[in-house]
């Protein structure tokens, strides 16, 4: 039996204050499984984005709870909630956001040096994973000399390196055209499923939906799923 990894519970959130205030999620709730793979999308304002940053504990709730392998990050401390991001979430953003002045394998190494793991045992972690997404002539290249594939690529495995619970990936294929937008999904739909974790993805791509396991909708900050 799968093991429950996110549990969104009546999660609002509004910005402002009486009359200036808008609320951009209303009472969103629903359940990630280990191994699975989930699509948000929805229009322009919806809320995709906000309930990502929500969920990877960049932003609170303004009510409800988030909770991760049963604990209520909801009533966490700034602290606490960047220990989260650490520990349990992986990121993947639209553009690759690569260090310009880093190497591809010191991308990587530079988590390893956040989190004051093992540096031995993450540089061979680190060129483990390169090599495994078919990086590693790439492992001394600096961003400006990757193509935009090779690039989420990278970003990949960087949000793989802390080892996280869930991978949250905002747009991972606006940049890219077709062809490598279906191979970056894929992609992280074979590591959700190989190492037993789970994913969120927020996208416009209706192409790669049909990689995803569900697809939920967001229309006027409430989730509808189809």
């Amino acid at each position: 039996m799968s093991k429950e990894i996110l549990t969104l519970k009546n999660v609002s959130k509004t910005f402002g204050d009486g009359d200036t205030s808008t609320t951009v999620l209303k009472n969103i709730s629903f359940a990630l499984q280990q191994g699975e793979f989930i699509a948000i999308v929805g229009p322009s304002g919806s809320g995709k984005s906000t309930l990502l940053s929500i969920i990877g504990a960049l932003l609170t709730s303004s009510s409800g709870n988030v909770v991760i392998n049963s604990k209520n990050i909801s009533t966490y401390r700034p602290k606490q909630l960047s220990s989260v991001r650490l520990e349990n979430i992986g990121f993947i953003f639209q553009s690759a956001h690569l260090v310009p002045y880093l190497t591809v394998k010191d991308q990587l190494m530079l988590i390893s040096d956040i989190s004051k793991k093992n540096k031995k045992e993450n540089s061979k972690r680190a060129t483990d994973f390169l090599q495994h997404l078919g990086l590693s002539h790439r492992l001394q290249t600096y961003p400006n000399k990757l193509s935009g594939g090779e690039k989420q690529r990278v970003a990949i495995a960087r949000a793989l390196m802390n080892d996280p619970d869930i991978i949250l990936a905002d747009e991972p294929t606006a940049s890219l055209d077709s062809a490598r937008g279906k191979q970056v999904v894929e992609l992280i739909s074979h590591e959700v499923k190989s190492r037993n974790k789970a994913a969120i993805m927020v996208t416009h791509d209706e192409r790669v939906l049909h990689v995803c396991d569900r697809v939920l909708h967001i229309e006027d900050g409430k989730i509808i799923e189809k």
